[in-house]
């Protein structure tokens, strides 16, 4: 039997397996190939897959190792056109890859003139184009750490508009020729970039200040590795500046970076309405330019007005100023960007008062709720001044806390002595039961009361309501309403209607009485017409009589 003759039966037994489906393809993660491999350089150093270029000319090499093996390929053809073959123990066969994409060579590998039931797999991918000259996409980040290379955007993108030379932010722009972002482009493939800045500012590629200006440009080719790097320079104007990178013509990122002015006024937050004697609150303050953009604070001169009343930190840098409550009362905190002309100030009053109360009280939004209704319940304690109790907490009731007639839904009150107040208030909340009835809230004072302190008796305080029985009262109260509120519309269009009646009368006796004269007139008209028309026969009657005779 000649040798074409037994590889013609090797390769019916093999395509009668595939028909069989016998064929098991080894995952790509399997044991280096033993039967087939791929000798075309490869970043798989067992063979069992490789890559190439696409090309009308271009190939990759398969390999058997020291069995003939069977090999069919999907995706692809060999150099002679086939798509599948019998490779002689160290044989080789080109395989063609003209177009991108995937092509699998399964190997069959044959003992004693038997092709195995399983096939070991080379995959070849094809590529477009070579490894790192295609751009995929780019990503462009702002940081005002000028040191290094921005790996992502700043929090805050502001600096002073005072010019200098030295950078205020560093933009690194980086080029990728895959979707993931750690496989830049080649340098020698990249694209031009351009970063724009308009508004504020300028923009250069030195990191030295010598050279910028409105626009920044890197070649093509330029972008080492991939990354280019701009930088972001202040020029005396303030403002906001929009910064715009372009890779290639096609716009990656806008930005925006603030550049500040001088410092022009103040913005202040009081952490505490009321400040208690012996405690202390803080006022925080914030530097504006101008523009009310955030400015450069530097230090904070700060006097109280009354320091009987209150003290406070004389300077501080921080942005933090602290008021310590002496006595009872108010006084006007003044604060500046200088012992002496200032040009910068602001002023505001803070309020001391008793961290103890002389009277609690609690009270309802309303009166009369509707079944579900969500209620509000105010606690209000006052010190013996009539001022608001100072910001805290404080042990204003008893540890029962506030405590309810009936249950009650979502009530946000808990059974505890403190309650945390602001200017002397805190509020709470619940919804309405559902039967009809009164309900009545109550606490017993605390420890924070001062005829507590004093050893007084502890009273109750209470505040009462009530449901509606499901909403029908209530229904019909507003179904009153609205019946008199009818009634007086019908009143009203009653009223009007007489009135148009009368004006109608009036109108109606004015053009009778019009009408009486006109035919008065009339009448009188047609008698000395009749008159004057006697008058005029008779005198004809004379003419003819002359005539006559």
């Amino acid at each position: 039997m000649s040798t074409k003759t037994t590889f013609k039966r090797i390769a019916l037994v093999a395509v009668a397996a595939l028909g069989l489906s016998l064929v098991a393809v080894a995952p790509s993660s399997a044991a280096n190939n033993t039967n087939l491999n791929c000798t075309t350089a490869s970043t798989i150093t067992d063979g069992s897959a490789c890559s190439t270029i696409a090309g009308a000319a271009n190939f990759v090499t398969v390999t058997a190792a020291t069995l003939s093996v069977y090999v069919v390929l999907t995706g692809g053809a060999f150099s002679d056109g086939t798509t599948s073959k019998t490779l002689a123990a160290s044989g080789t066969a080109n395989i063609m890859t003209p177009t991108a994409g995937t092509i699998t060579a399964s190997g069959y590998a044959i003992t004693n003139g038997v092709a195995s039931a399983t096939a070991q797999t080379v995959t070849i991918t094809v590529q477009a184009a070579a490894t790192g000259t295609t751009l995929d996409h780019s990503t462009a980040y702002i940081n005002t750490t000028t040191g290094s290379a921005a790996t992502a955007d700043s929090t805050t993108l502001s600096a002073s508009s005072t010019a200098s030379a030295t950078p205020r932010a560093r933009i690194t722009v980086t080029q990728y020729y895959s979707t993931d972002t750690a496989t830049v482009v080649a340098t020698a493939s990249t694209k031009a970039v351009v970063v724009a800045i308009s508004g504020a500012g300028s923009v250069s590629t030195a990191s030295n200040g010598t050279v910028t200006g409105v626009n920044a440009t890197v070649a093509a080719a330029g972008s080492t590795d991939g990354v280019s790097d701009f930088y972001v320079y202040s020029n005396g104007t303030a403002g906001v500046a929009t910064v715009t990178v372009s890779v290639n013509g096609v716009v990656v990122s806008t930005k925006s970076f603030t550049f500040f002015g001088a410092l022009a006024s103040y913005s202040v937050v009081a952490s505490k309405t009321n400040i208690g004697v012996g405690e202390t609150g803080t006022l925080t303050v914030s530097g504006l330019d101008a523009n009310g953009k955030a400015a450069t604070l530097g230090t904070v001169n700060a006097t109280s007005g009354t320091t009987t009343v209150a003290t406070v930190t004389a300077t501080d840098t921080s942005g933090v100023v602290t008021v310590t409550g002496v006595a009872p009362g108010t006084s006007v905190i003044t604060l500046a960007n200088a012992t002496s002309s200032a040009t910068v100030t602001k002023t505001l009053t803070v309020t001391v008062s008793k961290i103890t109360a002389a009277s609690v009280a609690l009270a309802f939004d309303k009166t009369e709720y509707a079944a579900g209704e969500k209620m509000t319940v105010t606690v209000t304690a006052l010190d013996s001044n009539g001022a608001g109790v100072a910001d805290g907490s404080r042990n204003l009731f008893s540890s029962a806390g506030i405590t309810s007639n009936v249950g009650l839904q979502g009530a946000t009150w808990t059974a505890a002595a403190a309650v945390t107040v602001v200017a002397g208030k805190a509020t709470f909340t619940a919804y309405a039961p559902l039967a009809a009835g009164p309900i009545v809230v109550s606490a017993t004072q605390g420890a924070a009361l001062d005829a507590v302190i004093a050893g007084g008796t502890a009273a109750v305080v209470t505040a009462s309501a009530s449901v509606l029985s499901d909403g029908i009262a209530q229904s019909a109260a507003d179904a009153a309403a609205e019946a008199t509120d009818a009634a007086n519309a019908a009143t009203d269009a009653a009223n009007a209607a007489a009135e148009a009646a009368d004006a109608a009368t009036a109108a109606a006796q004015d053009a009778a009485d019009a009408v009486a004269a006109l035919s008065a007139q009339v009448a009188d008209l047609i008698s000395g017409l009749k008159a004057q028309l006697t008058a005029l026969t008779n005198l004809v009657i004379k003419i003819q009589k002359k005539v006559k005779a």
